[in-house]
């Protein structure tokens, strides 16, 4: 993850396998399944994991936002085929340590050898001269996610935890954090990719971590909207969140719907 390339990817928030599989078969780069926000089992988030990585072929990566910073989750993730676990509300170094360890087989981690899933000469292939266990652990993206003013004051040493693939950035929690609203004067809520928040305070958090970003060429990622992605890329984000199920069908419908049609 560690070079100039940008990933778009798509939320999945829906608990559902049939459109799961439709989202699957787009142009997508990388699922963002979240399990914080949805009523997810590890049942379902493994079933929704392993059907991105079929009906894609492959092709599209599946991330899963775990729901707290338990081991179980993690390994539930890993175990399904998941290429990543984001961390929400990583606010401390020992926190990324942990996480990275958790995902991670020994010497490297803690992670535990998973018996049902694991069998041999079927499913424990890998490359000449590597094992399925050096794969993983080359490849497997731990992406600690910073949303209040404790994990942005502790920035610059998580992103010096080895292991720590990317930083996902939280903006509205981060605002609430902060004391900043996420609404505008009218009261309705703001994007999270917009451009008009432009309190001194929170454009000094942004410049910092834009400049963490690129001290440590540290891949950042967040929500994205089609007028400020030129502006993310150029402040070292590669993995963008363009959409998600939920809002592309609640959107999609309302603007493809006139009333005498649809009502």
């Amino acid at each position: 993850m560690r070079d100039t390339t940008a990933l778009l990817g798509v939320g999945i928030g829906v608990p559902s396998i049939a459109s799961t599989k439709v989202v699957a078969v787009t142009t997508a780069d990388w699922a963002w399944i979240d399990t914080e926000h949805t009523p997810l089992s590890p049942t379902l988030m493994a079933d929704i994991v392993q059907t991105v990585n079929y009906h894609s072929e492959g092709r599209m990566l599946p991330i899963v936002r775990v729901p707290n910073h338990g081991h179980e989750w993690i390994a539930w993730a890993l175990d399904a085929g998941a290429a990543g676990v984001i961390i929400p509300h990583t606010e401390t170094v020992e926190q990324a340590r942990a996480a990275v360890r958790a995902a991670r087989f020994g010497p490297l981690g803690d992670r535990s050898f998973p018996p049902f899933v694991m069998l041999s000469g079927i499913t424990d292939s890998a490359p000449e001269g590597q094992t399925w266990v050096d794969v993983a652990n080359d490849h497997i993206a731990v992406i600690p996610q910073i949303e209040s003013a404790l994990g942005l004051e502790n920035l610059e040493d998580i992103m010096q935890v080895p292991g720590v693939d990317a930083i996902m950035i939280g903006k509205g929690d981060l605002r609430l954090s902060m004391g900043l609203p996420l609404t505008d004067s009218s009261g309705s809520t703001i994007s999270l990719g917009s451009k008009s928040w432009t309190e001194p305070a929170w454009l000094a958090a942004q410049a910092r971590i834009r400049a963490l970003a690129q001290k440590y060429s540290m891949p950042l990622v967040g929500v994205s909207t089609d007028a400020n992605i030129p502006g993310m890329l150029r402040d070292g984000y590669r993995l963008l969140l363009g959409t998600s199920d939920f809002n592309a069908l609640g959107h999609g419908i309302t603007s493809a719907c006139v009333k005498p049609m649809c009502f």
